[in-house]
C-alpha cells in the first residue's frame, strides 16, 4: 500500500468508516454519560480520568476486527499496514475525545501538577490501548478475525494484576510515586509495541524462501 493510497483512504473517511463503529459509539455515549452524572464535579480528576481512560481503551480494543481479512489475505498489501492504518482509524476517533477530556479535568488540578498529569494518565491510556491492540493483533495471527472480545477481559483482568502488586504499584495518586509508576506504565507500551510488532509480521513471510 504506498502513501498516496493511505493518504486517500484517510482523506475520503473510508479508514474510519472500515472500523467496527459500535464499540467506539459505545465508548462515546459511556463517556459522555459519566460526564453528565458527574454534573460538572472535577475534584477526583485522577479517579475520573482513569475511568474515562478505561472506557475508551475498551473501545478501540476493537480496532483490529476484520470480518474481510479472509479476502484480504490475497491482497497485495502487507499484514502490517493494513493493521497500523485500522490503528491509526481507532487512534482518529480516541484521540480528539481523550484531548476533549483532558481539557475539562486537568484545570482542576494545581497548576504545577496539571502537566504531570495529562503526561502519566495519557501514558497509561497509551499502555491499556497498545496491550489490547497487541492481544488482538496475535488472535488474529491465530486466526480469529474478530479479536475484539477477548481484549475486554483481558484489560480488566490486568488491572485487577497492576492493582494487586504492592511491590510495583501502578494506580497511584499524586505524590512521589507518581514518576517511578508511570516509568513501569511507559515500559509496558514499549513491551507492547514490541509484541504488537511481532505479531503484525505477515505468516506467509515465514515461508518466503531468499531468491
Amino acid at each position: 500500500m504506498t502513501p498516496s493510497v493511505a493518504r486517500e483512504l484517510v482523506r475520503t473517511g473510508h479508514l474510519v468508516r472500515s472500523l467496527r463503529l459500535a464499540p467506539f459509539a459505545t465508548s462515546a455515549v459511556a463517556v459522555a454519560g459519566y460526564l453528565a452524572a458527574r454534573l460538572g464535579d472535577t475534584h477526583d480528576a485522577i479517579g475520573d480520568l482513569r475511568v474515562l481512560g478505561l472506557l475508551l481503551a475498551l473501545g478501540s480494543g476493537y480496532a483490529l476486527d476484520d470480518s474481510a481479512a479472509i479476502t484480504l489475505q490475497a491482497s497485495p498489501y502487507g499484514l502490517a499496514r493494513r493493521l497500523w492504518l485500522r490503528i491509526a482509524g481507532a487512534a482518529a476517533v480516541v484521540v480528539p475525545v481523550w484531548a476533549a477530556v483532558l481539557a475539562v479535568y486537568l484545570p482542576s488540578a494545581p497548576a504545577g501538577d496539571r502537566c504531570s498529569l495529562g503526561l502519566g494518565l495519557t501514558t497509561e491510556l497509551a499502555a491499556a490501548a497498545t496491550v489490547l491492540w497487541a492481544v488482538a493483533a496475535w488472535a488474529r495471527q491465530q486466526g480469529f478475525d474478530q479479536p475484539g472480545i477477548i481484549t475486554t477481559p483481558v484489560l480488566l483482568a490486568a488491572l485487577l494484576l497492576a492493582a494487586s502488586i504492592p511491590q510495583a504499584p501502578m494506580l497511584v495518586g499524586s505524590g512521589p510515586e507518581w514518576t517511578p509508576a508511570h516509568l513501569r506504565w511507559s515500559a509496558i507500551v514499549v513491551a507492547a509495541t514490541c509484541a504488537l510488532v511481532a505479531a503484525m509480521r505477515d505468516p506467509a513471510a515465514r515461508w518466503a524462501t531468499p531468491g
